[in-house]
């Protein structure tokens, strides 16, 4: 169990003011509007609020409804079942990082509000640590960012939208599951026009201790290798606290918010008894501010956190605690001009950030700085819209090495008829090395150079609408070459023989994207169906002599299928779920893959409403065909299983 003081406060808040505080709200139940899984506006594709359809690549919105609807406990959860993100799962409560494009969790940017949270000495985040409860929605952009966000741009970025204070409002949720799981979420707002807030709070817990079969040992009583036997110490326990206060004042408009989290679990071995814990500590805060100066609009927005990972393994005697601290400052004007026959919102700013790390294994002087400035705008001329943006970065180590990356973009988008709309891109994009790349001891090297690379895709997206009917589809074909990419080593030096990172892979990603959904009939009685196919070849172009020479990359799928079923009947509802992942390789030199994985999911959910509270009750059945499978290697999923939720939400 977990004894920081974040979780003892959390659990007592959430469990002994849930019900009291559901009920004096009124709460009740989400409307049965369509998922939004193609959301009409992003954010995030070119800083600025646009259609997704007239933006110039591919970008996925999940809003709340979408969320509920795969009964998301995680952003992991919604990621793997609605957008084209592998989500690379070291089992349930385990590591969950994600892959687009055939980039590693590393090359693709995680931000929250428009900060990026990624751990500057892992240059990751675990998307199983972030809970839905505390999220309003969240955009997938594809294809290179740098340009737009600098570092880690390359295979997209994934953009966490966290819920806005307004009306007042409440949102309870309770979920049981097997294996332990139980959990609640509450969330709480209101305010006046000047002033409002929000309040969140998330528990999440499971022991997670189902059968699997280990391969790896000799069953005595059948004479046959694999035994069958629970996950020992594969627990979880996970806790959140949010808050933001948002205001206006005449032409001001400013934000602040806070994310707190706090996890422990067990490390799960799959042959053998693990002892292993790992406790996982994050404090998040954040401001963000406009202001209006005639035609100019000049905003400003910063980020502090501080995170800390402890690894107990009794066994082995280890018990270290790592811990990272980072801050950002954004300063940006944007202003609306007309330039001959177009209308062009242009944008110019400067960035600034810094990190730092403290870990037995890191050097004394793990930090770093960076700077970059940028400029980007968005141009409509009648039916065609631009998207060109420029952006330097420096970053520099206390020991004197610096690197500098420029890099450059442009996007189109034409719309061509009334229902059909063009797109293209193509962008330079970087990732500059980790702390752990270039602080730890041994085999760290500061002197290492930042991952480059070029991507561009091309696609067409369309949408009918005939009385009751709506439908979408969107085609996309995307390439990437990237050099320079960071591999860790073993070696032997003056000082020993170690792994240590060197500037010497390369890899060419070639691959397709096809998504279509499907509406007939009102909010209260309809039939939705949607889905996806991402088609992706990564390739290692490193070294023709290698055995691993254009051999895929590790734990990139072939091929990714994605699809959702809804039907609704006044206050019953439907759901159901398809996620099949192909072949993955576990050898680089292509030896070794894990077999495809199909999951099946479906649930059903009704609703009764009161005046201006209402209930759902959602019962959904998990791997409904009970399918034995692993996303990574000795990490086995659940198998068959039930999940229960009970929602109060108001008006």
């Amino acid at each position: 169990m977990l004894q920081g003081p974040l979780a003892g406060r959390l659990r007592a808040l959430l469990f002994s003011l849930l019900l009291p505080s559901a009920v004096a709200a009124q709460p009740s139940a989400p409307t049965a509007a369509p998922d939004s899984t193609l959301g009409a506006v992003t954010v995030t594709a070119a800083r600025e609020a646009v259609a997704t359809r007239e933006a110039a690549s591919r970008v996925t919105v999940l809003g709340r409804d979408a969320l509920d609807a795969a009964g998301a406990t995680t952003v992991a959860d919604a990621l793997e079942a609605r957008t084209a993100v592998f989500v690379k799962r070291y089992g349930p409560g385990g590591l969950a990082s994600l892959s687009l494009r055939g980039t590693g969790a590393a090359q693709t940017l995680v931000l929250l509000d428009g900060h990026r949270i990624a751990d500057p000495q892992l240059g990751q985040l675990d998307l199983g640590l972030l809970p839905a409860g505390v999220v309003e929605a969240v955009e997938v952009a594809h294809g290179a960012a740098s340009a737009l966000y600098g570092t880690d741009g390359v295979g997209g970025v994934v953009q966490v939208r966290t819920p806005a204070p307004g009306e007042p409002r409440a949102r309870l949720d309770l979920r049981t599951g097997a294996w332990g799981e139980r959990g609640g979420a509450l969330l709480l707002s209101g305010g006046s026009a000047r002033l409002s807030a929000v309040l969140a709070l998330d528990h999440d817990e499971a022991t997670g201790d189902y059968l699997y079969v280990d391969s790896t040992r000799f069953d005595p009583a059948t004479q046959t290798v694999g035994v069958t036997a629970p996950r020992a110490n594969a627990d979880v326990q996970r806790d959140a606290l949010f808050g933001r206060v948002s205001s206006e004042i005449g032409r001001w408009r400013g934000t602040a918010g806070l994310l707190a989290t706090d996890a422990e679990r067990g490390i799960f071995a799959f042959s053998g008894v693990s002892q292993a814990r790992q406790t996982d500590r994050a404090l998040r805060v954040w401001t963000d501010h406009a202001l209006r100066l005639g035609g100019t609009r000049v905003r400003v927005g910063g980020l502090a956190q501080r995170s800390s990972l402890r690894y107990l393994s009794p066994a082995s005697g280890l018990d270290e605690t790592g811990q990272t601290e980072a801050a950002s400052l954004r300063i940006e004007a944007d202003r609306a001009v007309r330039l001959g026959s177009g209308r062009w919102h242009l944008a110019a700013g400067v960035e600034a950030r810094g990190g730092r790390a403290e870990h037995p294994s890191l050097t004394e002087d793990a930090q770093e700085t960076a700077q970059a400035v940028f400029a980007s705008a968005v141009g409509q001329h009648g039916p065609l819209h631009l998207y060109p943006a420029l952006r330097l970065d420096r970053v520099a180590a206390p020991t004197g090495e610096t690197l500098t990356a420029l890099s450059p973009q442009a996007g189109v988008n034409l719309h061509v008829v009334r229902r059909l709309w063009l797109k293209a891109s193509a962008g330079r994009a970087f990732r500059a090395p980790t702390f752990n790349d270039r602080f730890w001891m041994p085999g760290g090297d500061p002197a290492l150079r930042p991952e480059r690379g070029w991507t561009a895709d091309a696609g067409a997206a369309a949408e009918a609408h005939l009385g009751p009917l709506a439908a979408t589809a969107e085609a996309t074909v995307f390439a990437s070459a990237l050099a320079d990419q960071i591999v860790w080593r073993p070696g032997r030096f003056d000082d020993g023989f170690y792994w240590a990172p060197q500037n010497i892979g390369q890899t060419r990603t070639r691959g397709a994207e096809l998504s279509a959904r499907l509406r007939l009939g009102t909010a209260r009685r309809f039939a939705e169906v949607g889905g996806l196919m991402t088609w992706t070849d990564a390739r290692d172009r490193t070294d023709p002599e290698a055995s691993s020479f254009d051999q895929r990359l590790l734990y990139v799928p072939a091929r990714l299928v994605r699809a959702d079923l809804a039907l609704g009947a006044g206050p019953l509802r439907l759901d159901a779920g398809l996620e099949h992942t192909g072949t993955r390789a576990t050898a680089a030199d292509g030896t070794a893959r894990l077999p495809p994985a199909t999951v099946v999911d479906a649930g059903l959910s009704g609703r009764l409403r009161v005046g201006p509270a209402a209930a759902v009750l959602a019962v959904r059945l998990e791997n409904l065909l009970d399918a034995r499978y692993a996303l990574v290697r000795q990490y086995p999923m659940p198998p068959r299983h039930v999940r229960v939720r009970l929602t109060l939400s108001s008006l």
